[in-house]
């Protein structure tokens, strides 16, 4: 990893919520009896109340609309939750498994241990070379795979960008579609190219955001009687930078 300020890089990987949360979720594995359910070998809904209620921002388990309050229903409706189990999984820290108790790897064990610069990066490194990115945006016109090396086009383009300058999202998202090959499978594709670019929003600049990696730039825009915020800008930060540098090095 290059040696942008060292201690700030140190300071700023500490205090990542997503790592915290990471070190938390294991933590609890660790002292708690957790058993997966007996169809997918998800956490129970008891577990997962106990472990988001220690989040840094814990996530809104259940929600009301009138007078119908909506239930949590499953560990794979949180996001937050999912998606770290889904990073410690892939990443060999985790074993879990349909009616099998949670534990802890001997790599898991050992990342409680590893310091926090290094654990961000092992992190994002599960994210960008294991993961199918498509868990992150599960819809039925991506189709089951994106096209081979999407990850090391992204990431090029990425590295390419210069830090803590304004990138216009859409100009980002549409070249990235273009030269990486990324289609829309859907037989509806009316709305193809802003569907092809919430993909590259959730894959990859919400992905990026939650490392604190780049910072994002909203705008306010009318929707039916109110309004939506839309992303139009982002910026790598001198930690994002360092850290694709690190995610670079680790495919070398």
């Amino acid at each position: 990893m290059k040696r942008y300020h060292q201690a700030e890089l140190i300071r700023q990987a500490q205090e990542l919520s997503l790592r915290r949360d990471m070190v938390t979720l294991l933590t609890f594995v660790r002292d708690n009896k957790v058993v997966g359910t007996q169809g997918a070998g998800n956490m129970p809904l008891k577990a997962v109340r106990e472990v988001t209620a220690r989040f840094v921002k814990p996530p809104q388990l259940d929600s009301a609309i009138g007078d119908h309050t909506y239930r949590l229903r499953s560990e794979a409706d949180i996001w937050p939750l999912y998606y770290l189990r889904i990073l410690a999984e892939v990443g060999g820290l985790l074993a879990t498994g349909p009616a099998r108790q949670w534990r802890l790897t001997p790599h898991g064990k050992k990342f409680l241990d590893t310091d926090p610069l290094l654990q961000v990066s092992l992190l994002l490194t599960v994210w960008w070379y294991h993961v199918n990115w498509l868990i992150a945006y599960p819809y039925e016109g991506m189709g089951e795979a994106l096209p081979p090396s999407f990850n090391l086009f992204t990431l090029d383009r990425l590295l390419s960008l210069s830090m803590g300058k304004s990138i216009p999202f859409e100009k980002f998202a549409d070249g990235l579609i273009e030269s990486a090959g990324l289609t829309w499978g859907a037989r509806d594709s009316s709305m193809a190219a802003s569907l092809l670019r919430s993909s590259i929003a959730r894959m990859v600049i919400h992905i990026l955001a939650n490392f604190g990696a780049v910072n994002r730039e909203y705008r306010e825009e009318p929707l039916g009687k109110g309004t939506t915020s839309k992303l139009v800008a982002f910026e790598i930060t001198p930690f994002g930078q360092a850290l694709l540098h690190a995610v670079a090095i680790m495919n070398d």
